[in-house]
């Protein structure tokens, strides 16, 4: 059993504070979505709605029912049931109004604790404020508050974004206020790093003999075989040297921590010299404190993802040469900007007109089918062709190296490597996801254990939210059968 001595009992433990665990806590805290009315242009979900009891929420659904038959940007049933109901019609280009009402039912709160390593929002509130989002603005938003209702009572002298986007720091701004508005900072844990979740089975001597009940945590789950433990430690004040351990023990564990977390490298001698960024936040900190020097040494950008852009676009902004090192070929039809139309994505299309060679930027070099080779502590830089040709040599400011990143699940046992659809091999959102069942987010491998968002291959916040509802759905059912 756990350590009694430092450990408090929840019912759920949330590991990431981003957008699905907000959303998630959303709906543990007694928030529930009622079908509102309203044809939806889908004739069989249409005909499903009209069927269902105005008496029952969503969450009391059967959500393989509904979600069948459904298809779009997700390979997630429930992620798209639940962009359904809340944008109708979205990928045709449409604003069309939410088919869903939210109702405070307070006697639904279920005891959770969200437990994030930064402020609410994850990852987002590292971005470069600046920097305008991927999807449109009303993607980004989060059950039972619209985007646009919170952007147009937060009126700014500067403009929004615009293309129906959002910048970095609106959405950033929409998280933190999300959690005041919704009254969820009581279960939200800032500057609290997880180390360590583990399966704790309940022994005779755990349990009362006569409630069945767990103690001394009082699980409220009768005959449940085994607890969660999960530990970690806490930043105390300001300075974050001084910090606490804390034990958390629970029966359901909702593993949200995104993928960000862990950048990818390419293993060549001297990457980690201090003059190789590997985030956008580096490369940003590197150029600010170099803005007032002289040195006309070239920003050397590796990457030809979305990431390597944003840096691009920051270092062009800043006047700062740059040399683009990518291994694909400008015109691939695997490259992203293939995929963004250009009416949407001007910024986007500027950067691939650059590196395509149609536009031409004296601060800007690109160096398509090409790779780093290797990196020297005075600042030199070795890069050779793919196909293995002569080898140039150039000297650059700094170093960025943006091909991706993978998720820390070093807190898991394996490193979390049993609960991907390839067992043994590392966790990643585009070739290994966690293996969850389709409707309840349930890791497949482990009972009690769930996972949401870009680790189970939903990258889009639209879609990645779209997991609260399985998962409270499960719950919700769990429940039941339980105090049967």
């Amino acid at each position: 059993m756990p350590s009694t001595a430092c450990s408090q009992y929840k019912d759920i433990v949330i590991v990431g504070n981003g957008p699905s665990a907000i959303s998630l806590s959303v709906f543990l805290s007694g928030y529930r979505p009622y079908y509102a009315g309203g044809t939806h242009s889908n004739v069989y979900l249409n005909e499903k709605l009209q069927k269902m009891s105005p008496k029952k929420s969503i969450v009391e659904q059967d959500l393989a029912f509904l979600s069948e038959g459904l298809e779009g940007r997700s390979s997630n049933p429930v992620g798209l049931l639940f962009d359904a109901l809340c944008r109708p019609d979205a990928d045709l280009g449409v604003d069309n109004p939410s088919l869903l009402e939210w109702k405070f039912e307070k006697e639904h709160a279920i005891d959770h604790v969200v437990l994030g390593k930064g402020k609410a929002g994850g990852a987002w509130q590292n971005m470069d404020g600046s920097m305008q989002t991927l999807s449109f603005a009303n993607w980004m938003e989060l059950p039972s508050l619209s985007f646009k209702e919170w952007q147009n009572s937060h009126p700014r002298e500067d403009n929004h974004a615009h293309n129906g986007r959002a910048t970095i720091a609106d959405v950033r701004k929409y998280y933190s206020d999300f959690v005041e508005n919704r009254g969820l900072q009581p279960h939200f844990r800032d500057q609290h790093v997880v180390t360590s979740i583990q399966k704790k089975y309940v022994t005779n001597k755990d349990v009362d003999s006569e409630s069945g009940e767990v103690e001394p945590c009082k699980c409220r789950y009768k005959n449940h075989p085994f607890l969660w433990e999960v530990r970690g430690h806490c930043f105390l004040g300001d300075t974050g040297l001084d910090r606490e351990e804390f034990c958390f023990c629970t029966p359901n564990v909702v593993i949200a921590t995104g993928t960000f977390d862990v950048p990818n490298k390419l293993n060549i001698p001297g990457e980690n010299l201090s003059f190789v960024q590997h985030s956008l936040q580096e490369v940003e900190h590197v150029l600010s404190s170099n803005m007032n020097k002289k040195s006309q040494d070239p920003v050397l950008i590796v990457g030809a993802g979305l990431s390597a852009a944003d840096a691009i676009i920051m270092a062009l902004k800043m006047k700062r040469p740059v040399v683009h090192v990518f291994r694909r070929g400008a015109n691939d039809s695997q490259l992203i900007f293939k995929k963004l139309p250009a009416a949407i994505y001007p910024e986007y299309h500027k950067i691939h007109s650059l590196m395509k060679g149609k536009t031409i930027n004296p601060l800007y070099k690109p160096y398509p089918n090409h790779s780093l080779v290797e990196l020297k502590e005075d600042n030199h830089v070795l890069i050779q062709t793919t196909s293995g040709g002569d080898i140039l040599s150039l000297d650059a400011l700094c170093v960025a190296i943006l091909i991706g990143a993978c998720p820390d699940l070093s807190f898991l046992p394996y490193d979390g490597r049993h609960l991907g659809i390839v067992p043994r091999y590392t966790i990643d959102s585009k070739h290994n996801p966690i293996h969850v069942d389709p409707f309840s987010y349930q890791c497949v491998a482990e009972t009690g254990l769930y996972s949401m968002g870009p680790l189970v291959g939903d990258n889009f916040v639209r879609f990645g939210v779209g997991g609260s509802l399985g998962i409270a759905n499960h719950l919700f059912h769990t429940k039941n059968k339980c105090t049967q």
